[in-house]
């Protein structure tokens, strides 16, 4: 079935006349946000830049074939930007206020830039989803235990700005993984004169935010405009909590790879392919994570995260590209596990605690549905066999 690549070049030709914006232009716009436009292109592009897509320093298959891909820049994205290069519908596609910061002091990794249509007036505020340095995913786990983090604040004020600077223009919010996240809080928490702006807001497999905050009124000023979209197998996207309901969609990918937008499946004509439900798997784990986080305190769930990213950090690991399959990577590992265990017995069994709750309450879910359905089939064969009693006994 096609993906998003697949629809950009199918649709090159096509105006926005004929086929007007869609779910599937604002994934692609959002997706080709992950790429680090300060490293592609030749000039010079920061929060000051403004500069069309289709003039950022192409590469011809020569140079892509010697490109070294990583967590940022993948295959699937270079391929999706330079189709949206070559597309016709997305000529006067214009990049500008272009951020990217990464705080070690703060532990704060946080990437943000507009995308604007002139043609049809389309300004999409992308936020960035995780990079590749542990500091960022350092912060994403904070979110089990912080109702904010850095990044949150620098999101809102970034939204304020750019409305400040143009009061006149409605804006869509988009983000993927903690992008969403960062997207969610800035317009569920931003002033109300910053919320009127706001028109949609895309979620794409997203963490949700802290029980709590589902109850302020800022929030629920927002909530129609949300936008939530999960894979099948979601695993990222059910962790804390959001109470719109999603649009679930199918993936080339199983598992935790079914993550990535560019393996999302698509309908040619501007629509996502999508099921009626997440999977089983999907569904236990967005059920585990959420009594995980309620039955251990933030203490010990903060406690969990420092350890293991602080050891990976002192061990020389920076960045997710620091993982390779060779010698000196295993070992690097090795040493992180061994500091792990040489931590105080108090930390330690705090730390064991945690890991048990999540597998006893995953596997407490995993045996309940399983219990569930076997009581809902023997009741329906009752149904079926009133007559016979051996059945009823």
């Amino acid at each position: 079935m096609p993906i998003l690549k697949d629809y950009i070049e199918k649709q090159a030709k096509t105006s926005f006349a004929d086929l007007p914006l869609n779910e599937l232009d604002i994934i692609a716009i959002n997706e080709i946000g992950y790429l680090s436009f300060d490293e592609l292109a030749v000039a010079t592009i920061d929060e000051t830049t403004k500069i069309k897509i289709k003039d950022i320093d192409k590469n011809d298959p020569e140079d892509r074939r010697k490109t070294i891909y990583n967590y940022l820049i993948t295959q699937e994205r270079l391929e999706l930007f330079e189709a949206i290069q070559a597309s016709q519908r997305f000529e006067d596609l214009t990049l500008s206020h272009y951020v990217n910061e990464i705080n070690k002091e703060f532990e704060k990794q946080f990437a943000a830039m507009v995308f604007t249509i002139p043609s049809i007036n389309h300004v999409q505020i992308v936020f960035r989803g995780t990079d590749d340095s542990l500091i960022g995913w350092k912060e994403d786990f904070k979110l089990t235990y912080m109702s904010e983090i850095p990044a949150h604040r620098s999101a809102i004020h970034y939204v304020r700005d750019y409305v400040r600077n143009h009061p006149d223009q409605k804006i869509y919010l988009t983000g993927h993984s903690k992008g969403g996240n960062l997207a969610l809080y800035a317009s569920s928490f931003s002033l109300p004169s910053v919320q009127e702006k706001i028109k949609k807001v895309y979620l794409l497999d997203s963490p949700g935010i802290a029980e709590e905050l589902l109850q302020r009124e800022s929030y629920m000023v927002i909530r129609n405009k949300l936008v939530v979209v999960r894979p099948q197998e979601s695993v990222v996207g059910v962790m804390l909590y959001c109470d719109v309901k999603p649009k679930v969609v199918k993936s080339l990918a199983f598992g935790v790879l079914q993550h990535k937008t560019c393996n999302w499946q698509v309908h040619l004509e501007g629509k996502l392919a999508t099921v009626p439900s997440q999977t089983e798997l999907s569904l236990s784990l967005e059920k585990t994570f959420r009594d995980w986080t309620r039955q251990l305190s933030k203490q010990d769930l903060k406690l969990v995260c420092d350890s293991f990213f602080d050891a990976l950090i002192a061990s020389g690991i920076t960045s997710l590209n620091a993982f390779t399959f060779d010698e000196k990577s295993f070992m690097a590992l090795f040493k992180v596990i061994s500091s792990l265990n040489s931590i105080d017995q108090a930390k330690k069994a705090i730390m064991y605690k945690s890991i048990r709750q999540l597998i006893h309450d995953y596997t407490g879910y995993r045996k309940r549905d399983v219990s569930e359905k076997i009581q809902a089939r023997i009741s329906n064969i009752l149904k079926k066999r009133p007559n016979q009693k051996l059945l009823q006994r």
